[in-house]
């Protein structure tokens, strides 16, 4: 990355940009105040970092027009580009507030390199960027930060930041740990994400069309104007000068290549960073410290979203959150309860969301004090519950043991016995899961029947009143396999008394990773089950031998009605979204239970009450 010289290399490429016709340059253009498109800006502008790199600034003002009075701020730090996000901070500005949307170092119109999302210097960046907010005379000195995924994770990440000016943040969708959260759930990898999203945001940092269209901003102004509102010149630069010079000064940048086959948390990519370094979890101390605020938003269906938010609460019992957990898509605008796959409504209404969103920061900013409360959404009732603690205080723990004929039981087989299972690796939870709503596709779970077919299944008698399923369940399993790098899929599902199949949650671990972990050790409180994932703690796999994987499932909350049962499904990949592990090779999975080697999952519950 260029640090020192940046002012100078940038003014050399404004210099440098290719010379323009008359004709040309009039095409190349940006509009007119007049025909502008809905998103741009009402001001916009770069602001010069410490080391000289410019950062794009967009402000949107309550009603168009810069305030009279002092107004708060609304903070949203993006890389997708600020005309991305007026839409976002449309219910702030009618609110009162301003909105702020920078583009981070890097990114989009910003100058700067990007070798990696939030690194040192973006971070960095956070405590100017706010306190020349704070100092505006528009501005009455008070910032909020906000924003959904990326925008969650820069608006989580600035709560750790010794800023004054900072009150609280909101994130919605933050990858707490991006990688036991997204890129990397128990040690496996998420090919699709990472590959899919990380040529996409290269390409949109590089002035390219990240679906593959032929606009090259760099090789021409004219296509500058066809990639709004990823791309929007400040003021001034009505020819693309200087966001062409911004464009053509990146240096190296990442992208997935340089992530590709990481094992480890502590492992760095080919760019010299780790994923886990992006993380808020990374900067936990910090986040203690400073003790700010926050309304913290997940979803059951949303990646690890929902245990991001859970762990970001029992790591840091200091600070002020109200948690928010859902079952909505990662925008909160689709609403993707498996019980209900013709119902798409939101639950709370995205109106709904932005309304609590405001009133927090009110709440805030008047000095109101904030409690601590988890709210929920039960899958399968259409209800909403709240809890100071996670699984709530009242949930008892419940073990079902693997038993034969491929049953669940709550008393272990006396009688130890094994399942053979030759994995099928064309077994999928689908295109539209809680992995593809992070890029866009919302989640859709269809009856699991077909899938379960290729899975080794375990089902319990039925439910003989209605259960509320809420917890973290953890899976012990005793078990073999044919090749010395196998990963392990655990599904729960709910089972009608009709047959139909329905998806409850999941959880993974590449069996390299199985060791336990100290919770001590650990840069956070990962809850139950936890495992370290470095390289340090990895074990060796040797084929046919036994060994012990226990691993926490992604959190979950759901309405299992009497005749109901529960199901247990074991797979050994997940084609449509995880890297496929046995070296490539056929797998067999043999799984004890019984006697000295009873496998069981561990789950909490309660009676139901309407």
């Amino acid at each position: 990355m260029i640090r020192k010289s940046a002012p100078i290399l940038a003014a050399a490429l404004t210099v440098a940009a290719p010379a323009l016709t008359a004709q040309a340059a009039d095409a190349a253009k940006a509009p007119s105040a007049a025909a502008r498109p809905a998103g741009w800006s009402d001001k916009s502008y770069y602001l010069p970092m410490r080391d000289g790199v410019r950062l794009a600034v967009s402000l949107y003002f309550p009603g168009g027009v810069q305030p009279a009075k002092p107004a708060p701020v609304a903070l949203i730090q993006t890389r997708y580009g600020r005309a991305s996000q007026a839409r976002a901070g449309e219910p702030w500005r009618r609110a009162g507030y301003v909105v702020a949307v920078v583009d981070t170092r890097g990114s989009t119109s910003s100058f700067g390199g990007r070798l990696i999302d939030i690194g040192p210097e973006e971070r960095k960046d956070m405590d100017e960027i706010i306190a020349h907010l704070a100092r505006q005379p528009w501005s009455n000195g008070q910032v909020i930060a906000t924003g959904t995924s990326y925008m969650a994770d820069t608006a989580d990440m600035v709560t750790s930041r010794p800023a004054p000016a900072l009150l609280a943040a909101i994130p919605r969708q933050s990858d707490f740990d991006v990688y036991a959260h997204l890129f990397n759930p128990g040690g496996v990898s998420n090919d699709w994400m990472l590959k899919a999203w990380g040529t996409a945001v290269r390409d949109m940092d590089l002035g390219r069309d990240p679906e593959e269209g032929p606009a090259d901003c760099r090789k021409q102004a004219a296509d500058c104007a066809k990639l709004f509102p990823t791309l929007q010149p400040v003021d001034g630069d009505e020819a693309y000068a200087s966001l062409r010079a911004a464009l053509n000064g990146r240096g190296r940048h990442w992208g997935p290549e340089d992530y590709q086959g990481i094992a480890f948390r502590d492992q760095p990519g080919r760019n010299g960073y780790s994923l886990f370094s992006s993380s808020p979890a990374a900067h936990l101390a910090a986040i203690r410290r400073e003790r700010k605020p926050v309304q913290y938003w997940g979803s059951w269906l949303d990646a690890g979203m929902a245990e991001a938010a859970l762990a970001r609460y029992r790591s840091a019992p200091e600070v002020p959150a109200e948690v928010w957990i859902t079952a909505n898509n990662h925008g909160q605008s689709v609403g993707a309860d498996p019980f209900f796959p013709d119902d798409r409504a939101p639950r709370p209404a995205a109106d709904a969301v932005n309304a609590s969103n405001i009133a927090f920061a009110d709440r805030v900013r008047a000095g109101e004090a904030i409690g601590r409360r988890i709210h929920y959404y039960v899958m399968g009732a259409k209800a909403f519950r709240d809890t100071a603690a996670w699984p709530p205080a009242d949930a008892k723990p419940k073990r079902l043991f693997l038993a034969p004929g491929r049953t669940l039981d709550f008393a272990a087989p006396a009688k130890g016995g094994q399942d053979r299972y030759a994995v099928d690796f064309t077994a999928t939870t689908g295109k539209a899961t809680r992995w593809s709503t992070q890029f866009g596709t919302p989640p859709a779970y269809a009856d699991r029947r077909p899938q379960d077919a290729k899975l080794l299944t375990y089902d319990s008698a039925p439910m003989d009143a209605d259960t509320e399923l809420v917890g973290t369940p953890v899976v012990t399993l005793h078990m073999a396999a044919r090749t010395t790098d196998p990963a392990v899929f655990v599904y729960i599902e709910d089972v009608a008394p009709d047959g139909r199949s329905t998806y409850l949650g999941e959880g993974q671990l590449r069996a390299i990773h199985r060791k336990p972990a100290d919770p001590a050790s650990l840069p956070y409180d990962q809850g139950p089950a936890p495992h370290s994932f470095r390289r340090a703690d990895a074990l060796p796999v040797k084929p046919g031998q036994m060994m012990t994987l226990r691993f926490a499932l992604l959190p979950t909350a759901a309405l299992i009605k009497q005749g109901h049962r529960l199901r247990v499904a074991i797979a050994g990949g997940d084609a449509d979204t995880f890297h496929r592990y046995s070296q490539g090779k056929a797998e067999t999975f043999t799984v004890a239970y019984g006697g000295a080697q009873a496998s069981h999952i561990e789950i909490t519950t309660r009676p139901w009450s309407p």
